[in-house]
């Protein structure tokens, strides 16, 4: 299933994801978990454009496993990051150095897979209440909660196809596709995940584009009210 939404609206969509909710390429990662929807995150960057960002995950051992864990979920409003040091894992505390760096304008990039996705200001700044939606994880998390400020620039598919592990896939939204109003089937050219290539993977070194195929799929399109730009209920 995928996971379409706006600040204002938003839709589910079952057996796979529309195409023309995205713009470029799905791309997929393999998950870290057998159970949950957990990818490696290795860096997560703050500033105004990516050059000039500064870097809010300093590992202590950088010859280690030098990523944290991040649950992708659709049901958690913000960004959620560490508030501590992870027991050492961390020379720095993440959430603390956002504040301190806090300014209008300003985007993080996730680096998921190998690849950096920007969650801009529009997306974790909430304009209608006027405050932050990025909050320091609770006491024993060992990582990151990826929720709905990064839905709202992202397609993002969980592939539950694979008996090993669920499989996540991360295209840019179209932003100028209109959720539906009623729910929908449509048929749509099946991209997939390139299951071969991800079998061999950890789940945080690399990311793989959507192989092609002429079968097609029919995918349920199912609207979502979006309260307030961080609650979904169908």
């Amino acid at each position: 299933f995928s996971f379409f939404s706006t600040d204002t609206d938003a839709e589910v969509q079952l057996g796979g994801y529309d195409p023309s909710t995205t713009v470029g390429e799905m791309w997929y990662t393999p998950c870290l978990s057998e159970t949950d929807f957990i990818v490696g995150v290795t860096s997560v960057r703050f500033g105004h454009d990516f050059d000039g960002s500064k870097e809010l995950l300093h590992f202590s051992d950088p010859t280690d496993s030098t990523y944290l864990p991040a649950i992708m979920d659709s049901g958690t409003s913000c960004l959620v990051m560490p508030g501590d040091t992870l027991g050492g894992k961390l020379t720095n505390v993440p959430f603390n150095d956002f504040t301190t760096l806090w300014e209008e304008g300003k985007s993080f990039w996730l680096e998921i897979g190998g690849r950096q996705w920007r969650v801009p200001f529009s997306s974790w700044f909430l304009a209608r209440t006027n405050q932050t939606c990025v909050q320091p994880s609770p006491a024993g998390m060992q990582g990151l909660l990826v929720g709905d400020v990064f839905f709202r620039s992202f397609m993002v598919e969980f592939d539950m196809t694979q008996r090993e592990r669920p499989i996540i896939g991360i295209a840019p939204l179209n932003t100028k596709y209109a959720p539906v109003g009623t729910s929908q089937l449509g048929t749509f050219e099946l991209h997939h995940a390139p299951v071969s290539k991800l079998q061999l993977l950890r789940g945080e070194e690399t990311m793989f584009p959507a192989e092609h195929t002429q079968r097609l799929t029919q995918v349920d399109q199912i609207p979502i009210f979006n309260k307030k730009g961080t609650q979904y209920f169908m």
